[in-house]
Parts: structure tokens; sequence; C-alpha cells
């Protein structure tokens, strides 16, 4: 159950920074507050799902912003600004697919077990 919760609260979090970047990302410190932000939560998240669902509700508003509008404009436009953070939000949801299965625990793998085994003399 907490791990339900912790999963709604981050891909939550990451739609609602995502909302944000997207609507902020034209001035320089929108771009880079959003950029930072994003990728220190993602460090500060465990890896695994929890990660994965911040990556994934960060990109959703930032892909929905980089359609093409009924009125025919972009939220994000095709400048510096608007390439930046589309390329940082991609990097942001390849590092939390790269790291999504170095969350889980290996079968064989042991608290306090680090990978150095003994062997008999």
């Amino acid at each position: 159950m907490r791990t339900l919760a912790a999963v709604l609260g981050a891909l939550l979090t990451g739609a609602v920074s995502g909302a944000a970047g997207t609507l902020l990302h034209q001035r320089w410190w929108g771009l880079a507050l959003a950029l930072v932000t994003g990728l220190v939560v993602l460090a500060w998240l465990p890896p695994g799902v929890v990660r994965l669902a911040f990556a994934l509700g960060w990109w959703v508003p930032v892909a929905h912003g980089a359609l093409e509008r009924p009125a025919g404009g972009f939220l994000i436009s095709a400048d510096t600004a608007g390439s930046s953070f589309l390329a940082g939000s991609a990097v942001l949801l390849l590092a939390a697919v790269a790291t999504a299965a170095s969350g889980r625990r290996r079968p064989a793998e042991r608290p306090g077990d680090h990978g150095v085994r003994r062997t008999a003399t």
C-alpha cells in the first residue's frame, strides 16, 4: 500500500513539475530551475518504479506541450530553449528507465552481502 501511494505521489509530482517547466522554460531561470529540480528529484528518489513514475509523470505534460495545439501553436517551440527543455526531459526519462531495474534485489542477494565471498582455505 505504501508503494502504491509513493508511486501515485511521484506521478503527480512529476506531472506538476513537468507542467510548470513546460510553462516556464522560455525564461532562462525557468529552464534552469525546471531541469535542475527534475534531475535533483530524480537522483533523490530510490531507483525503481517510484523514480520511473516521476519521470513518466514529468514526460506527459512535456510531450503534450510539444504537440501542435488546435489553434496551431505550440507550448514548446523549436528554439534553443524549447530544444534544451525537450533534450533535458528526454535525459530525465532515459535516466529513470536505465536505473529502473537497479532498484530490485536479486533473489540470492541478502542484506549485508556486498558480493564478497570468502573461500574456505
